[in-house]
């Protein structure tokens, strides 16, 4: 294939990090790359929150069940959306930004593990995001542990999530 889809494909969530800091630097590059992502009328409907706070994350990973992994990361990150600036489309355009960021975290040989932490009440209160604004998502972030192993990931085969022209027309 090339170069950018065999690294689509071969990306994976990582959930044990080296304890190397990660330079806050690298950290706005990175959410500079995510505000080039797709969104509507170019409004960037999100914000993120970056948390090297160990007290914070320890709770933040006790919230949810694959959470666990954002205590020992060097940074957790809250992507939060606004859906007030772009009332639409904000869940579509945040994810997008989310995605960006991820992306651009693999490309610099950074990991991360995508929680799915979405509108927490009690991390929304933990992280003092105003109750207008949605928690979309956290993310544990650092450089891989070498000894980490993810997980093997089988995917569906096209024909089995692709119709033509309507729902559940098969191609052939």
């Amino acid at each position: 294939m090339n170069s950018i889809i065999d690294f689509l494909i071969e990306r994976r969530s990582i959930r044990k990090f080296r304890s190397e800091p990660v330079k806050m630097e690298l950290i706005k590059e990175l959410i500079r790359v995510a505000n080039y992502a797709p969104n509507s009328n170019n409004r960037e409907p999100w914000k993120f929150i970056v948390i090297t706070d160990d007290l914070i994350k320890r709770e933040l990973s006790t919230l949810h069940k694959g959470a666990s992994h954002i205590a020992e990361a060097p940074v957790g990150i809250a992507v939060v959306a606004e859906p007030d600036v772009s009332p639409e489309t904000w869940m579509i355009d945040t994810a997008n930004a989310t995605l960006y960021f991820v992306l651009a975290a693999y490309s610099v040989g950074l990991g991360v593990g995508w929680i799915a932490a979405y509108e927490n009440k009690k991390a929304k209160e933990l992280l003092k995001i105003p109750q207008d604004k949605v928690l979309m998502t956290l993310l544990s972030l650092g450089y891989p542990d070498p000894t980490y192993q993810p997980r093997h990931k089988d995917v569906k085969r096209p024909e089995e999530v692709l119709f033509k022209d309507y729902w559940g027309s098969k191609m052939l």
